[in-house]
């Protein structure tokens, strides 16, 4: 068990890291926080969990990630409200009762699941006639010579413990319930509050609104994983979940961008 949740701690926190630095050259900010919500906890945890319990295990993980994704919804759609209101470090910390509730109400009706058994993306659209505003989609490799060690070890961290905590209350608890774990948003707390310290408040609530969309992603994930994983072979099986949030995130993101609800929140005109 201790070697399992190891290799758990390692993935998530590498894949975390990986990601964390890819999102970092994109912009605008809302397009990169899409990113944030992309399951790399729960890639690296079912890859240990195929290798040693095989992959009937991960499709009842999968099944309670539907819980934890919601959960997710829940948190990335409340978080720019509270981070206005609170602060950045109360405004992240706050919403974790909204995916604890939504969670929690899920898990017994996803128990009787047969796998078990093995708001809007922004606010409003801007007020008044005219154009569509549609920003332009970016990518500056340049960025990653901003990432320091302590935001790398930070999102490390984060990550590692999330896969530790779901692995310990899956053997605690049930697999079911660690895998509604498996999308709890501590990574993206870590990325929320990472972001307001480096590039202002503003910039972590749009992170924040471009998380809706992958958390909307991380649904189609669990959804394709708590099928999958029973039906078709294991590799096709990931490959066919991580297509599901590919597909559903940035499509998501897409049809916001489309309707000029993809850029960042604008800073309010001063002086004449």
């Amino acid at each position: 068990m201790v070697a399992e949740l190891g290799l758990k701690a390692l993935g998530g926190g590498v894949f975390v890291v990986v990601f964390a630095l890819f999102a970092q050259t994109l912009s605008p900010k809302r397009f990169a926080g899409v990113f944030a919500a992309v399951p790399t906890v729960a890639v690296a945890s079912l890859l240990v969990t195929t290798a040693v319990k095989g992959p009937a295990a991960d499709a009842v993980a999968c099944t309670g990630m539907l819980a934890g994704s919601a959960g997710m919804l829940a948190y990335a759609l409340t978080a720019p409200t509270t981070m206005r209101r609170w602060g950045t470090l109360r405004g992240c910390v706050v919403p974790l009762g909204a995916w604890l509730a939504l969670a929690g109400a899920a898990l017994p009706a996803l128990s009787a699941a047969p796998a078990a058994q093995g708001v809007v993306l922004v606010q409003h659209r801007r007020d008044g006639a005219g154009p569509v505003r549609r920003p332009r989609l970016g990518m500056d490799p340049g960025k990653l010579r901003e990432a320091g060690i302590r935001e790398i070890a930070l999102r490390f961290g984060f990550g590692a413990a999330t896969s530790v905590l779901a692995g310990l209350v899956s053997r605690e608890l049930s697999p079911l319930v660690g895998g509604a774990f498996l999308a709890f948003p501590a990574v993206l707390v870590a990325s929320l509050t990472l972001v307001s310290g480096e590039e202002g408040e503003r910039a972590a609530r749009d992170d924040a609104r471009g998380a809706v969309a992958g958390s909307i992603g991380m649904i189609a994930f669990a959804a394709a994983g708590s099928v999958c994983f029973h039906t078709v072979p294991t590799a096709a099986a990931f490959a066919l979940a991580i297509l599901a949030w590919i597909v559903v995130a940035l499509g998501a993101y897409g049809v916001a961008w489309w309707w000029g609800m993809g850029d960042d929140e604008q800073r309010p005109v001063t002086g004449c």
